[in-house]
């Protein structure tokens, strides 16, 4: 049996989260087979077990850190398409795991993760709109395929992710997933100046449920 892999993952808002399922909704009909293979986050890297609590609240200061970083005014945004590759093979040298991530890359750096738990970082933030084939490159599909929505969102989550194959269905886009309970970025604070001199801030964040789901 096919051991699951355990992701961190970067998880939008609810507002942002409608726009890209909307995205994959015209990625499947399109011809994109794996557009609901894999759930709409960015995962930041493959860990050996779940962070706890207040590892993710470390790494959700880290991020609004860097958020606030270079003018980006605590704002997480969309830019052009791209891809994550990431591979895993048993100890007898069996694949196990050959997933090609697919969707609109993020402007935000990834800090480095230097957990004893991570087994792999991956280079750049994706916010994906689903799977494709290993031996499918993004640039040719890029053409074909639907634009990808213009997203930003300054409220987000990070949370742990179990991910593994569902027992039938199409090989290569049957995954089902289980996303555990997210831990709020800090809230980022907009000041805004009033006449009596006073700073007035202004709180993006709200209160959304974690989520589970599957691709078949």
């Amino acid at each position: 049996m096919i051991q699951p892999l355990r992701f961190i993952v970067l998880i939008p808002h609810r507002d942002s989260g409608r726009l890209l399922w909307e995205y994959r909704r015209k990625l499947f009909a399109a011809g994109l087979a794996g557009a609901y293979s894999f759930p709409g986050v960015a995962p930041l890297g493959v860990v050996s077990q779940a962070f706890t609590k207040e590892d993710l609240q470390a790494l959700a200061h880290t991020l609004r850190e860097i958020s606030a970083q270079d003018g980006r005014g605590g704002k997480i945004s969309t830019q052009d398409l791209g891809s994550l590759e990431y591979s895993a093979c048993t100890h007898t040298g069996q694949t196990t795991y050959d997933l090609t991530i697919f969707g609109p890359l993020l402007d935000l750096p990834i800090p480095e993760l230097s957990h004893p738990m991570v087994l792999y970082q991956f280079p750049r933030l994706v916010l994906a709109a689903g799977l494709i084939k290993a031996d499918v490159k993004e640039g040719p599909m890029n053409e074909t395929l639907p634009k990808a929505p213009v997203l930003f969102f300054r409220a987000g989550m990070v949370a742990n992710m179990l991910f593994r194959p569902l027992s039938s269905g199409a090989a290569g886009y049957s995954f089902e997933w289980q996303i555990g309970t997210p831990v709020w970025l800090p809230s980022y604070k907009i000041p805004r100046c009033r006449y009596d001199g006073r700073i007035q801030a202004q709180d993006h964040q709200k209160e959304e449920p974690h989520e589970a789901g599957y691709a078949k």
